[in-house]
């Protein structure tokens, strides 16, 4: 942006030819100086003023690319959050479906106390382990044991499933299969072996012990 110099050039010479003629050659030869030395100055005060008029259209310039690159840089991080959100709002419902999806996969038609909502159902499973079961010796031939299920955390009495697995011989036995004393705690089994003895340590020796699943409810 440049400064109407022309103007203040005219100005000078309107001045100029304003000014009332001197008889004196001394008198005038001095207006002329002091006329050449405003006009001088004039124009030095002009030259600055157009270059701080440039100096400050640069800095705003430099100002507005600044705030269009500044909101181009806000727009992408926008973009950015939405999609982030929008995934996470996907793998969150993906989650709840598959959720709601198990749940109903576990049906109990009925069991030993009144039902629950479906979505209290649980079935939970184990072992008492290899090497880790300590049957109790009984009458006639048998052995005995309690399973504890409390970690299930059932809350009404479960409907449990038994099996006993061993190395040898408890295909001879019976009761395998057989459930005594249900509660939301634990269970009791009691096997017989009629031609196979399980007593004396046998039971611990072949590696006898139960299997189970129990489904009930938690809620």
């Amino acid at each position: 942006m440049m400064l109407p110099q022309n103007a203040v050039i005219l100005s000078v010479i309107l001045l100029l030819s304003a000014t009332p003629c001197s008889t004196s050659s001394e008198n005038s030869g001095e207006d002329m100086d002091n006329l050449k030395d405003l006009l001088f100055t004039s124009l030095q005060s002009v030259v600055a003023l157009n270059d701080l008029v440039t100096t400050l259209t640069l800095r705003v310039a430099d100002l507005t690319l600044s705030l269009a690159q500044t909101k181009a840089d806000i727009q992408s991080r926008e973009t950015e959050v939405d999609k982030l959100v929008a995934d996470t709002r996907a793998g969150l419902e993906e989650e709840i479906a598959a959720v709601k999806s198990a749940a109903r996969e576990v049906m109990i038609v009925n069991g030993e106390e009144a039902g629950s909502e479906p979505s209290c159902a649980r079935v939970c499973a184990g072992t008492t382990g290899r090497g880790t079961t300590t049957w109790n010796d009984v009458p006639s031939n048998g052995v005995n044991l309690s399973v504890d299920i409390s970690q299930c955390g059932f809350v009404k009495v479960p409907t449990v499933t038994t099996s006993v697995e061993g190395r040898t011989n408890q295909w001879r036995a019976t009761g395998l299969a057989a459930v005594y004393s249900t509660t939301t705690e634990s269970f009791d089994m009691w096997v017989e072996g009629r031609i196979s003895n399980p007593t004396g340590g046998n039971a611990e020796s072949w590696g006898w012990n139960v299997e189970w699943v129990a489904v009930g409810f938690v809620c």
